[in-house]
């Protein structure tokens, strides 16, 4: 089982961290980071167009086109925060932080089951209950939520949300920023398509189109969103 993991110093020293974002997720990986990591989160970032206040929840707003220059990438690193509801989003503040140099850190929880044999990129926050089996590759900037299980030889990509109590079977592939919604189940040997939504309670049993919406048992592709991304209300 892996611990959090705890950036580029030794086990036992408090790591520094900013977070980018400023919802309830941010808030969420802030406890998340500082009760089950090495980590101490010391400021959060956002674009300066949306900081209304100067602290939330008792630390300071930086603005994020400064915040390398007020916290060196050189001694903390960063975390990008932000949810489901505009999937694009998440790949456009990756790659803008992308560009400050810092380090992005993973969260992996200590009551989740995660195969040594993983291969994880950056930036992705694996909540508790999740079991990864042998033979997994995860790519950057996923969020894969309580009580998820992924099946040993399956590869996620990037940017990807997967909702609670989720199962990828076996040698199946997530395409990147998917959005697989809450207790679904993706068979063994399928391919999801890059933006590919998945609704709640699906079954997916065959390979999907990229930019499709699949819903039901089994799942049947309902509509496309490639103007717009996916959008969850």
């Amino acid at each position: 089982m892996k611990k959090a993991v705890v950036g580029r110093d030794e086990v036992g020293a408090r790591r520094k961290m900013i977070i980018y974002g400023g919802g309830t997720f941010a808030a969420l990986m802030r406890y998340l980071f500082e009760s089950d990591s090495n980590y101490v989160v010391v400021a959060y970032c956002l674009d300066r167009k949306f900081i209304a206040s100067s602290e939330i929840d008792g630390l300071p707003v930086v603005a994020f086109e400064d915040v390398e220059n007020i916290y060196s990438p050189k001694d903390f690193d960063m975390f990008i925060a932000i949810g489901y509801s505009g999937m694009r989003n998440r790949v456009l503040m990756y790659e803008r932080a992308k560009q400050k140099d810092f380090m992005l850190a993973n969260y992996v929880s200590s009551d989740s089951v995660v195969s040594d044999s993983v291969v994880l990129g950056e930036n992705n926050a694996i909540l508790q209950g999740v079991q990864i089996e042998p033979f997994v590759s995860i790519g950057d900037n996923n969020v894969i939520w309580s009580s998820v299980n992924i099946c040993h030889d399956s590869k996620v990509g990037n940017h990807s949300f997967i909702a609670a109590k989720s199962t990828i079977g076996g040698f199946s592939a997530v395409g990147n920023n998917c959005f697989i919604g809450f207790g679904s189940t993706i068979i063994h040997n399928v391919s999801l398509a890059d933006e590919t939504l998945v609704g709640a309670c699906s079954l997916i049993t065959s390979d999907t189109n990229k930019y499709s919406k699949n819903i039901g048992i089994p799942a049947k592709e309902i509509g496309f969103h490639a103007d717009e991304g996916i959008k969850i209300k």
